[in-house]
């Protein structure tokens, strides 16, 4: 059996430089401070129009809670993080418009600094197109700036024209070719 992939456009983030500053629109809050598996409920309103054909492919399981349930329980077999690390971006009315999640590689520190990625990160459908991911993304780097990192790593789908737009406004260039990576 062939197994499936999709193409991913690679992009990174290089430290020695200035701290980012993050917009003060929206109230970042660990997704453990909330109520309930808010976040399982979140990521699969997100995941069910998202651009990701592997998220696509995950909600569309006879049971979309418990695939993404499993999908985030696994960020721990490769990464590290504290809770903490994990946001929910909130606007002024206290609406959850999105989330991110930043994660470290394991053992893969350079002269007492991380490598990291945005394990993943998404804005609720109906707030998209305001900016929300630019205010996420700041602000998972942001995080992983304090931490210390020497690099960030992250990638998307070739066909996410909104999230390829969102990397090069924040700040992260791409990084080589597009690449397949099995769904």
């Amino acid at each position: 059996m062939n197994q499936q992939t999709y193409l991913k456009v690679p992009f990174v983030w290089e430290e020695h430089r200035p701290l980012i500053e993050v917009p003060q629109r929206l109230t970042f809050k660990p997704v453990n401070a909330m109520h309930g598996n808010q976040l399982i409920s979140i990521v699969v309103r997100v995941w069910a129009s998202s651009m990701n054909p592997s998220h696509q492919r995950k909600v569309s399981e006879p049971e979309p809670h418990q695939a993404v349930e499993r999908y985030l329980s696994s960020a721990s077999d490769d990464f590290s993080y504290q809770d903490s690390w994990w946001q929910f971006g909130i606007n002024e009315s206290g609406d959850v418009v999105g989330f991110v999640l930043p994660v470290i590689f394991k053992n893969c520190a350079k002269e007492d600094l991380e490598e990291a990625t945005i394990y993943d990160i998404g804005v609720v459908p109906e707030y998209r197109g305001l900016g929300f991911a630019n205010d996420l993304l700041l602000q998972g780097t942001r995080m992983l700036q304090d931490i210390g990192v020497w690099r960030i790593f992250c990638d998307t789908d070739v066909n996410n024209v909104r999230m390829i737009s969102t990397f090069k406004r924040v700040g992260y260039r791409q990084y080589g070719e597009r690449w397949e990576r099995p769904i």
